[in-house]
């Protein structure tokens, strides 16, 4: 009799272990339910939250001058810059590009892109090189006769890039050099050049190093205008060269709500006047990528 009870009070143990083993594993699974739920929820509202502001970006830009206007009520106006400045509005850091200010993609001539790799310190024998894969890459041909027979572009029959990042499959393109000419060119088809919205490298192209540094620094301190860039330049407004910004604009909003860190990049046309008033030139989403 007393081994029976025995038997029995091992058995009831074992089953109370047992039952205790599946409670304490539906407690567990249960927290990590409501943790992944928690994640999912934060992680919707930051993709809303960055997308207002986004909204809100976009709305200033259609009903703003596209001009610096630190005395505005509107916070980006009041902050905002067109020259690739960082700034920061409601815990968001905003970067804003002018595409009128960067270097238009080749399309019939590769001459500007060599030029532009020397100033980025490339070598000549390397940006000749570069420039000459480019080249064969897109079909044009490095002298007068049409478009080189070996282009490799889409079935071998050249074309334009269609993103940005296709330069990564040059030989001899690495990270550094390509992030360098991704933030300096631009695929949007530009009506002229602003040189008042334009970084560093792409100034030196343009003028002497003494000029573009004066040019910066008079940028720097708010007092660019076209009356200073012909002094400092020499450079007029004319067909080619414009002091308007727009139309393309890149937007790059990045930051953390609620923990959870979003950035978005996009390349939009603004003209508020036409019947498309914005137009969605190319769009990045980067779900890890922020406040770099």
């Amino acid at each position: 009799m007393l081994r029976q009870r025995g038997v029995a009070l091992v058995q009831v143990l074992l089953v109370t272990t047992i039952i205790m083993l599946l409670v304490m594993q539906l407690s567990l699974t249960a927290a990590e339910q409501v943790r992944k739920a928690q994640a999912m929820r934060d992680r919707s509202e930051a993709e809303l939250y960055l997308r207002s502001r986004e909204a809100a970006l976009l709305y200033t830009l259609l009903t703003e001058p596209l001009v610096p206007a630190p005395g505005s009520e509107n916070p980006y106006a009041a902050n905002w810059n067109f020259h690739g400045r960082p700034f920061v509005v409601d815990g968001i850091e905003i970067t804003l590009q002018d595409q009128s200010g960067l270097m238009r993609f080749p399309v019939s001539d590769v001459a500007q892109f060599r030029k532009l790799l020397e100033t980025l310190g490339a070598g000549p024998t390397q940006a000749r090189e570069t420039a000459g894969q480019l080249a064969t890459w897109l079909g044009i041909g490095l002298s007068p006769g049409g478009p080189v027979g070996d282009a490799m572009m889409r079935g071998g029959t050249g074309g334009p890039l269609q993103y940005l990042g296709e330069l990564r499959f040059l030989d001899g393109m690495n990270e550094q050099l390509y992030r360098q000419l991704a933030g300096l060119m631009t695929l949007y088809p530009n009506p002229g050049f602003n040189p008042a919205t334009a970084p560093g490298p792409i100034l030196r192209m343009q003028m002497s190093d003494s000029a573009a540094s004066a040019l910066l620094e008079a940028r720097a301190r708010g007092e660019l205008d076209s009356n200073r860039l012909w002094e400092i330049a020499r450079i007029a407004a004319d067909e080619v060269v414009s002091v308007n910004v727009g139309p393309g604009i890149s937007m790059r909003l990045a930051g953390e709500y609620r923990g959870v860190a979003l950035s978005h990049k996009a390349v939009v046309g603004v003209q508020p006047y036409d019947i498309t008033s914005v137009s969605v030139w190319g769009r990045e989403r980067f779900v890890a990528e922020a406040l770099q």
